[in-house]
Parts: structure tokens; C-alpha cells; sequence
């Protein structure tokens, strides 16, 4: 007994392989589609970092001065270019407005006069009927006359124009952030009364390295997400690049435009965009033959009859095709919608 047991013991010892991969071999095989990975020109992005402001803002001050009367606006009140946002107490500059009326009509009768008695004094000079000096005191109260209805005029302006500016309007369309007063405050020239802004169209600000500053140019497109909306993409575009480099901080701003008609994003988020660089010629294959499982990304490949398991470094997606940055190389079968029955080691019938 004690000669037999070594003996089985090396039996079962050089059997287990054999056992293995007959195992192996008779698992049924598995059908797929395979793709043959192809290379292509590709973007390359750079990922920048930025926040969004408002199109337009403004601190509307007033340019008048009295106790505020009525105010037509609160807190996120929209308002078209023009609109009323207060009204100043109008009753002095209304008396001012009807005296400087009053005063320009009574110029305008006397240049009237004046210019009766000019044409007279010219016809009896022409008769030799009046000196000289007569002729010339005449002609200088015609002139005085003129100036004095032409001050008359620019006062009723100015008096039209205080009782104007006793209403401050919208300089722009947009929506009252804040309004700075209330009924019955006293409001002198340059006192702000509200703060607006423009949000149908924002701008995105964004900071470039240095060594970016010849790849970003005016009219390019970019995508950026907010932390607010995850999962969600918007677009802008490039409408400034500054030509100068922050001593600083070795880089430079740029601003884009962004269409906001929706009003899904906010003054003051915060961004990160994707700005296209360049195209690379890179190995692409398609979005569906990745498999995700929430973990890192994997592809099956075809090897020798049997399917091989790899992670791979994604790079940029466009049109269905996604960038592999490492993983996979040109020429590599590459399985497509891999189903949940694929396993490392496979047979591909």
C-alpha cells in the first residue's frame, strides 16, 4: 500500500493539466462581430478652467436729483431697453421746464421785434436818415436779442432735461438683480438705484497656459459643463483672445460667447470647457465595442481564435468613433457590442 499511494499521487499529478485543457476546450465557443481597429485624424482638446458672466451689467445710477416717488421694478422684474425702473418727484422740474417755456417765448417775440427795428434802421441809414452809430446801436440790439432767445432755448433743454432724467430708465433689456432704493429716499446725480443684467447671451472667461497662445483663435468652437447641470454640454465661441501673457501666472484670457436664450446657466458658474487644438492622426474604434460596467473601460480582441480581455485609455469621441489612447493598436480585431456572456479565454467559432 505504502509503494502504491506515491504512485497515484504522480498519476493524478501529470493528469491535471491534460484535465484543464480539456476543460478549456470543450467550453462552447462564442460568436462575435469583429472590427478591424482603424486610424484617423482626430481633435485633441485642452481642458480649461473659467466662469460665466453676464453679456451686459449694470449699475444704473440716476442723473437727476429729488425723493424717489414711485419705483416701477423689484427684484428679478425683466425690463426692455427704455422701461421705467423710477420715478423722481417731478413737480420743481416741471415749474422749471414751464418758466423756461415761458422765457423762450418771450425771446422769440423779441428777436422778432429786433429784427423789425434792424430792417428799419437799415432803410433809413441806406436814406441817410440816421448816423452811423445810430445804424450800429440798432444792429447790436438785433444781435443781443438773438443771443439772449438762443440762451432762452438751451435753458428750456436743460430744464427739459432734468424733468426727464427725474425717470431712470433701462439702459438695455435684462433683469433687476437688485434695486438700491425705496419710495421717499432722497436721490442725488450718480446714486446707484438698481444693478441689471443681460443674461440672454453670457460670456465665458477663461484662463490658457502659455504655451496655448498661438493654438486658440477668434470664431473656434468650444464645450464646457457646469457643476450645477452634470451631464449636461454647452457651446460657445471664441470671440477674444488677449495678446498678452500674464506676468504672473505665465498665461492669458480668453472669452467666449455663449447663446443662454434658455436661461439654463447663471451669472457666476463656474466651467470647464474642452477647446480643439488640433487633429492627430489616431486609433479609433467604435463607441459600441467598448464595455464600461462601471469601471474602467474595456474591449475584447480577437487573438489567435480566442477573445482577450484589455482596458484601454480612451481619448476624444466624434461621430461614433472614439480615440484609444492605449490598449489597442491599428490592425487589432476588435469585438463589437460585446454581450454579457464574453469572457477572457473564449473560443470564437
Amino acid at each position: 500500500m505504502s509503494r502504491l499511494l506515491p504512485a497515484l499521487l504522480l498519476l493524478a499529478a501529470c493528469s491535471t493539466p491534460t484535465s484543464q485543457a480539456q476543460t478549456i476546450d470543450a467550453t462552447p465557443g462564442v460568436k462575435v462581430t469583429a472590427i478591424t481597429a482603424d486610424e484617423r485624424p482626430m481633435p485633441r482638446f485642452i481642458t480649461l478652467t473659467g466662469s460665466l458672466t453676464a453679456h451686459r451689467e449694470s449699475r444704473v445710477a440716476a442723473d437727476g436729483m429729488g425723493a424717489v416717488a414711485r419705483t416701477f421694478v423689484e427684484r428679478g422684474t425683466e425690463v426692455a431697453a427704455g422701461d421705467p425702473l423710477v420715478q423722481l418727484d417731478t413737480r420743481a422740474a416741471g415749474i422749471s421746464a414751464a418758466e423756461a417755456r415761458a422765457q423762450v417765448d418771450a425771446s422769440r417775440a423779441a428777436v422778432d421785434l429786433a429784427r423789425s427795428e434792424c430792417a428799419r434802421a437799415d432803410r433809413l441809414f441806406a436814406e441817410n436818415a440816421i448816423n452811423t452809430a445810430e445804424h450800429e446801436r440798432a444792429k447790436a440790439q438785433c444781435t443781443q436779442s438773438q443771443a439772449q432767445a438762443e440762451g432762452a432755448v438751451a435753458r428750456q433743454r436743460m430744464a427739459g432735461k432734468t424733468l426727464g432724467d427725474a425717470t431712470v430708465r433701462a439702459p438695455f433689456a435684462g433683469i433687476i438683480v437688485e434695486r438700491n432704493i425705496n419710495v421717499g429716499e432722497y436721490v442725488r446725480p450718480g446714486q446707484q438705484v438698481a444693478l441689471l443684467v443681460a443674461i440672454d447671451r453670457l460670456r465665458l472667461e477663461l484662463t490658457v497656459p502659455e504655451a496655448m497662445l498661438h493654438s486658440v483663435k477668434v470664431g473656434q468652437k468650444l464645450s464646457f459643463g457646469v457643476t450645477a447641470l452634470p451631464g449636461e454640454r454647452f457651446e460657445g465661441i471664441v470671440r477674444f483672445v488677449s495678446p498678452a501673457v500674464r506676468a504672473g501666472s505665465r498665461d492669458f484670457i480668453v472669452e467666449a460667447e455663449v447663446d443662454n436664450a434658455n436661461r439654463r446657466l447663471a451669472s457666476g458658474m463656474f466651467a470647464t470647457a474642452r477647446l480643439e487644438v488640433a487633429q492627430v492622426a489616431s486609433v479609433v474604434i467604435p463607441a459600441t465595442a467598448l464595455r464600461r460596467n462601471g469601471g474602467s473601460p474595456r474591449v475584447f480582441l480577437v487573438v489567435d481564435g480566442r477573445l482577450e480581455e484589455r482596458v484601454v485609455q480612451l481619448g476624444p469621441e466624434q461621430g461614433g468613433a472614439i480615440t484609444v489612447l492605449a490598449g489597442v493598436k491599428k490592425g487589432d480585431k476588435v469585438v463589437n457590442q460585446p454581450g454579457a456572456d464574453l469572457f477572457d479565454g473564449a473560443k470564437v467559432l
